[in-house]
């Protein structure tokens, strides 16, 4: 790995010792803490499915976009994690963040190549202590991996850039594997591999035998997808196409599109590196800017010219980018960031550099209890692991082994994959049996003697609609015989029948 990386021991064990540091915020009582809710129990599901039952589909989940779907990549990634955890998410979140931590190598490579050991050491420092990176890392989806592929990536890339065109297969690879794990991300790094595979030292070395195996390599991750699309008439590729065409979120060119992009941009900067104080970053970022332009470098080119095709690609849609859209570009712009402050003066350095440590440590307070922690998406509720496990065990523990049905309410409305989860996974495995019915039913539907539970979470936004609906439950169940709560998870047992 030495080789590999360019990096000795001495500066192996260094950033090894950084990395573990950054084991502290990310994995602290993240077997209890671990934010549960719809992406985490239909991702677990379909994957339970695939372990369990051989349902092997060539479809991931669908996106926001009607008729757009992921690939289902990230679910074959994710079985032996689970496999080996035993269906447990956090054990799967705990293999997502190992797995970002061996890419973390790559990237002090990448950063010590670029410029020097110093920034590499501040590089993975920074993103070690981060709190904004760790609240990433303890995000159990789709979108996780995407960080330490994308390290992989830009690693890759950039030794083509420096004329070694045979990594170009291996560079395709991993922009179509990214692609397959959400396709905002990846699809725009498809540029960035043109455009250094049109470098002058490159064009002289490419042939056809490197081209081909990277268009093989290029077509391998896209395998299932590609089935799928045949068997189904180009669905997925149809709504693509609309979607592109569309006047509204298509493609086109705007000011306002950029000037939004690169507010979301900076919004998630300045939660990587300075939470909750914005204008840090905004110091920080103008001095890069200013060294960029007045302080020549060889890496320079390669840097700007990464971070400004993603972004300008990205923004070719209209609808806007959603901020982990910008996940590739994260690492590039802290190791930006981490030149910047060797280049200070030592003071303005130690006071900047003090700062953002002492912020984002403070800030790792959120991960010793359950809280609303800077999330990718936020959560309105909090429903962790063990919340769930405590909710599906008083169930049971109330039933006594007798027959029960469960009606669910859950935000987002009528998806409520994460408890059916918890039912499959945990309450079969621990009490041998699970409830007989779940979703919407009617007293008629039930045996005589069953019991009957329902579940929900608060509604903040639409109180009347949670208010609505625990009026039907009583209506047809009959009032709460006992109510049970773990945070903002709430089981209630009716009198019934």
């Amino acid at each position: 790995m030495s080789q590999l990386l360019e990096l000795n021991r001495q500066q192996l064990l260094v950033i090894f010792c950084i990395i573990l540091l950054g084991f502290i915020p990310r994995t602290w009582n993240l077997f209890e803490n671990l934010q549960i809710h719809f992406d985490q129990g239909l991702h677990s599901l379909a994957i339970w499915n695939i372990w369990h039952e051989g349902k092997l589909s060539l479809l991931g989940h669908q996106t926001d976009t009607d008729g757009i779907f992921h690939g289902p990549l990230y679910y074959w990634l994710m079985i032996p994690a689970y496999v080996l955890g035993r269906g447990d998410p956090a054990a799967a979140s705990l293999f997502q963040i190992t797995l970002e931590a061996v890419s973390l190598f790559f990237l002090a490579s990448l950063a010590r190549k670029l410029f020097n050991f110093k920034v590499a050491l501040l590089t993975v420092f920074l993103y070690s202590i981060s709190y904004g990176y760790a609240s990433y890392a303890r995000w159990l989806s789709n979108i996780t991996p995407t960080f330490p592929f994308s390290i992989i990536f830009a690693w890759i890339v950039y030794h083509i850039y420096q004329g070694r065109i045979k990594f170009l297969p291996l560079a395709a690879f991993f922009a179509s594997l990214i692609t397959q794990m959400d396709g905002a991300i990846g699809v725009f790094l498809y540029p960035i591999l043109v455009w250094v595979t049109l470098q002058k030292n490159n064009l002289i070395k490419l042939n056809w035998k490197i081209l081909s195996i990277s268009l093989i390599s290029l077509i391998i991750p896209h395998i299932p997808l590609l089935f799928f699309e045949l068997r189904h008439n180009f669905v997925v590729t149809h709504s693509i196409l609309r979607l592109s065409g569309s006047g509204s979120q298509g493609i086109g060119i705007s000011t306002s599109i950029l000037s939004r992009n690169f507010t979301t941009l900076f919004v998630e900067l300045f939660h990587l590196l300075s939470y909750p104080l914005s204008f840090v970053t905004s110091i920080i970022l103008i001095i890069t800017a200013v060294v960029l332009v007045l302080r020549r470098h060889p890496s320079q080119t390669f840097l700007t010219s990464y971070i400004l095709i993603f972004f300008f690609s990205l923004s070719l849609y209209q609808r806007g980018a959603a901020p982990f859209f910008f996940v590739p570009l994260f690492p590039l712009i802290s190791v930006l960031f981490a030149r910047t402050l060797l280049l200070l003066p030592r003071l303005l350095f130690w006071i900047l550099f003090i700062t953002i440590v002492g912020l984002n440590v403070y800030e790792w307070r959120n991960f010793l209890v359950p809280h609303h922690a800077l999330t990718p998406i936020g959560t309105f509720n909090i429903i962790t692991n063990q919340d769930r496990k405590n909710i599906v065990d008083r169930i049971y523990i109330s039933a006594a082994g007798r027959l029960f049905a469960v009606w669910i309410y859950t935000i987002p409305y009528h998806l409520d994959d994460p408890w059916l989860y918890y039912f499959v996974w945990y309450g079969q495995a621990r009490y041998g049996y699970l409830p007989l019915r779940t979703g919407g039913f009617s007293p008629g539907d039930l045996p005589k003697g069953t019991l009957f539970y329902n579940i929900y979470e608060p509604d903040d936004n639409q109180p009347i609609r949670l208010s609505l609906w625990l009026d039907e439950v009583t209506r047809n169940f009959g009032n709460v015989d006992f109510k049970y709560s773990s945070n903002d998870a709430i089981t209630e047992r009716r009198i019934f029948p």
